[in-house]
């Protein structure tokens, strides 16, 4: 087990164009940063607003998630590249290939210590948390700054295919951080990641030996007929619903956590899917 020290949110749901980013950041943080594309300004902001006012040991690790990455930079890779038949501009390919966002973050808020950028295919939030669990619970980091960071794309329907997602599906972007350590003093939360991968069958067997008044929120990747059945096994347990407060993205789970934090008390069993497999994540009140 490990717990949440501090949090912040950034979450919008643009329809046509989402607001400028540059005086936010302005704003936020009282710095003028150029030659950053809106993924690093959204993870500085998102970061900002988690420890601005926390007092942060310098080696902090910094590990950043995201579900596809920086789509408009690999948009326009692809179009230099593949349509124009022209290099790269050196810009693009460093913001492509490497953890720059990581980099800003680090230098915003005053962080040397390890600085990585995880990506998943099915459970991008979970893995990157997995790891930060392992590495606190074996003493390699002391804490972590976690956060997970989508970015919205003007080409709809391009980024609908890249996601993967219906064409109906809005979408929106996130930059959604928690301080995690592995010191009960001062938490706001205990964290835990349930390593498995459970078929529908586990996963309501799960659902069944759960707390009393267990609050259950779920993925937007889970089809309502399974969360009807979830619902079903239990009459104590009510549905933490966030999803009228935000459009899709990929790290849209620590949103979620991040919110109930903010709203409610309690225990939280927050459930995703793959499409077959499902994985559970709680937090509870610091024991």
């Amino acid at each position: 087990m490990i717990y949440i020290h501090a949090f912040g949110i950034h979450n919008v749901q643009p329809e046509k164009n989402p607001p400028d980013l540059k005086v936010v950041l302005r704003t936020l943080s009282g710095k003028v940063y150029r030659r950053i594309d809106r993924f690093i300004q959204l993870a500085i902001i998102g970061a900002h607003k988690a420890v601005a006012s926390y007092e942060l040991d310098p080696e902090t690790a910094l590990y950043l998630t995201s579900g596809q990455g920086d789509i408009p930079v690999f948009a326009r890779v692809r179009q230099q590249r593949y349509f124009q038949k022209m290099m790269s501009k050196p810009v693009d390919f460093v913001n492509l290939a490497s953890n720059t966002a990581g980099f800003y973050v680090a230098s915003h808020l005053g962080l040397n210590g390890t600085n990585l950028f995880l990506s998943h295919h099915d459970f991008p939030v979970q893995m990157a948390l997995l790891l930060a669990q392992s590495d606190l619970d074996l003493h390699k980091q002391s804490a972590i700054l976690l956060g997970g960071v989508d970015g919205w794309f003007a080409d709809q329907e391009l980024a609908r295919k890249i996601l993967g997602v219906n064409e109906t599906t809005q979408l929106g972007e996130g930059s959604n951080w928690m301080l995690l350590k592995r010191d009960l003093e001062g938490a706001v939360a205990s964290l835990t990641v349930e390593p498995e991968l459970l078929d529908f069958s586990a996963l309501k067997e799960r659902i069944a030996r759960a707390e009393p008044d267990v609050r259950l929120a779920f993925s937007s990747s889970l089809p309502v007929t399974v969360i009807d059945e979830i619902m079903g096994l239990r009459a104590d347990c009510r549905r933490f619903n966030y999803e009228d407060l935000c459009a899709y993205y990929e790290t849209l789970p620590i949103f979620a956590l991040n919110l109930f934090l903010r709203r409610e008390s309690g225990e939280l069993l927050h459930i995703d899917s793959d499409g077959e497999r499902y994985m559970i994540m709680r937090i509870a009140q610091p024991d």
